[in-house]
């Protein structure tokens, strides 16, 4: 079990689970590979703000305020890296799952009050979220990507032409 993990390009959701010791940790779903992490979603989704050079709570401020938004806001981990999160339901709780809108393929309604989260490579996760709700969510996120997309899309261009300006 890990005690340390970083959002990467290949993390798909971060489930809660409670161990046996009663202590709050999580399954990271990657692409190939599965985790058990001795930390919460929450504290996985703070780190990695912090370890891509920015604390959760301004990403936390910005999206609200890009989005309009006060609760359950979805969150750009990393621009640079295009690494969007976003919380199944209030980010303290114990249930909030956190999925990574890029790896998002699909949503589906699988019972009354759930639905089926598509994922990359064909998996899949149950949530006991209504897919409207799950859907709305995904299109909050997509807006807070083309928002700063499209603000900071001129270190592109800079970066395009002059590949080392950064260093003079």
């Amino acid at each position: 079990m890990k005690r340390y993990y970083e959002i990467v390009e290949d993390t798909q959701a971060l489930e809660p689970f409670y161990n046996e010791y009663g202590q709050l940790c999580t399954i990271v779903h990657e692409t190939n590979a599965t985790y058990i992490i001795e930390k919460s979603p929450l504290k996985i989704v703070e780190h990695s703000c912090t370890y891509y050079g920015c604390g959760y709570e301004g990403r936390l401020e910005a999206a609200k305020l890009i989005l309009g938004l006060k609760q359950m806001v979805p969150i750009c981990v990393c621009t640079s890296l295009r690494l969007y999160m976003i919380p199944t339901c209030s980010p303290e709780s114990d249930k909030c799952f956190w999925l990574a809108l890029r790896h998002i393929h699909g949503i589906e309604r699988y019972k009354q009050k759930q639905a089926k989260v598509i994922l990359s490579k064909g998996s899949s996760l149950i949530l006991d979220v209504h897919r409207d709700t799950l859907e709305a969510r995904r299109a909050k996120a997509t807006l807070l990507f083309y928002t700063l997309e499209t603000r900071c899309g001129i270190y592109k261009i800079i970066e395009q032409k002059f590949p080392l300006w950064r260093f003079f």
